[in-house]
């Protein structure tokens, strides 16, 4: 086979073949708002106390200003790649690689800290080792993604209804025990400092939405389909997970429960019984799976279009027989679990804090890859100014809102994630320069 004829089968695109239900059941499942009620929840209420459900609202409306952002841009670029592919083609080639650089980290950070939280949550309950829990969380969706696209979308549609249904059922039933006697979670607002890192966590759950956009190049009319999920996903996780938090927290007020003796799991089982927290069990594990699920697709649709473009190895961005990106998928899943092992060894075999280290990590990166969405929607304005003045003026407040959180998160947060995140950062710019170097070469 000659070099030109390899290259033309090395940039075959996979065929469009997701619909607008089957995004929105695996992105929703990829916020994972049950189990994120449980991890991302319980550190926004430990940072906005009483306040937590408005700032996880807070979090939402940060998350859906930068989701307009993604909302236009989805609709101009079809192709797999998401956030790389806005500022590559948007910006420039380099600052492209910056941004899918810093997607992997997010996108793979955040994948992996749903499987750590929800193997933390299971292993508290169930008295098993977490890291065969663990093990057996990252087993199955590595194993799911590994097979391909149509089983995987099929478990995504159970489980996520799955989702909906525990959410639901869960905060009524807390509101039911108070007598549907609602709280004001306004009678006492957090320090700056603090409420910035209960929206920061607040806005992790309906960031989820984030997976959908790596996979535009494999959804059917993805001008129309890929917006319509984005929006959908961000509403109802979101403001379903903040009905949630407050229902919790409202039950905690009505019944003078000490706030240091909190235990979510617990509280459901002596309440509600053993048949539902078996229900309650049942749907994290579940969450755990397709959250990893969802995020292997994203991260290695990601690689695809970065291998796609010469940034990463060739193999990379050829498909199987099944229109499957078999050896992306492949890196990302061993990518997982090599996030997995060195996250638990650096904290110390304890996965709640492996958790909260990889799940802040992934949200700093998540700030800077919207940043990059943000600056690449306004190039585009730029040229007809005239008549993009929304579309300006959204990506401005989209840029504005996106570094005040960040730089006041900053100071509330552990020194070593942030040095790990800028490490990764200044690791981009030397590859980057190298692969430059290299086609100057050439």
């Amino acid at each position: 086979m000659s070099k030109s004829s390899e290259k033309e089968e090395r940039l075959k695109e996979p065929k469009r073949e997701i619909g607008l239900r089957d995004l929105v059941f695996l992105s929703l499942g990829g916020q994972s708002p049950f189990l994120s009620v449980l991890v991302y929840g319980l550190l926004a209420f430990e940072n906005g106390g009483y306040f937590a459900p408005i700032a996880v609202i807070l979090g939402t409306l940060l998350v859906l200003i930068n989701g307009l952002v993604v909302y236009r841009l989805s609709t101009k670029f079809t192709q797999e790649g998401g956030y790389y592919l806005y500022a590559y083609y948007s910006l420039t080639k380099r600052l492209g690689f910056e941004t899918g650089w810093t997607y992997l980290l997010y996108s793979s950070f955040y994948g992996v800290a749903y499987a750590l939280g929800a193997s933390f949550v299971l292993s508290e309950v169930l008295s098993i080792n977490p890291f065969i829990i663990l093990s057996l969380i990252l087993g199955i969706s590595s194993t799911l993604a590994l097979i391909g696209k149509k089983p995987s979308f099929r478990y995504a549609i159970f489980a996520s209804i799955l989702e909906i249904f525990m959410l639901s059922f869960i905060a009524g039933s807390f509101l039911y025990t108070t007598k549907f006697t609602f709280y004001n979670p306004f009678v006492k607002i957090p320090p700056l400092d603090r409420l910035a890192l209960a929206i920061i966590f607040g806005s992790s759950i309906p960031t989820g939405y984030g997976s959908i956009t790596p996979l535009s190049g494999e959804v059917k009319d993805p001008k129309k389909t890929v917006p319509r999920a984005i929006i959908t996903v961000i509403l109802l996780g979101g403001l379903l997970a903040a009905f949630d938090i407050y229902s919790i927290i409202d039950h905690i007020i009505y019944f003078h429960i000490a706030i240091t003796n909190i235990d979510l799991i617990h509280l459901i089982e002596y309440r509600f019984g053993l048949l539902t927290l078996a229900f309650v069990l049942f749907a994290a594990a579940n969450d755990g799976v397709l959250a990893t699920l969802t995020y292997i697709f994203s991260t290695s649709r990601t690689i695809f279009a970065m291998a796609y473009h010469d940034f990463l190895p060739s193999i990379l961005a050829k498909l199987t027989e099944k229109n499957e990106p078999f050896y992306a998928v492949a890196v990302a899943v061993a990518s997982y679990w090599i996030i997995s092992f060195i996250s638990t060894v650096i904290s110390g075999f304890n996965l709640a804090n492996a958790f909260a280290l990889v799940g802040l990590i992934s949200l700093f990166a998540n700030l800077y890859v919207h940043l990059a969405a943000d600056f690449s929607l306004f190039k585009i304005s730029l040229k007809r100014a005239r008549k993009r003045i929304l579309q300006l003026a959204l990506s401005i407040s989209a840029v504005i809102v996106t570094l005040v959180i960040f730089s006041a998160s900053v100071e509330g947060t552990v020194p070593l994630t942030l040095d790990i995140f800028l490490l990764w950062l200044i690791a981009g710019f030397l590859i980057a320069e190298i692969i430059d170097m290299s086609k100057e070469e050439d």
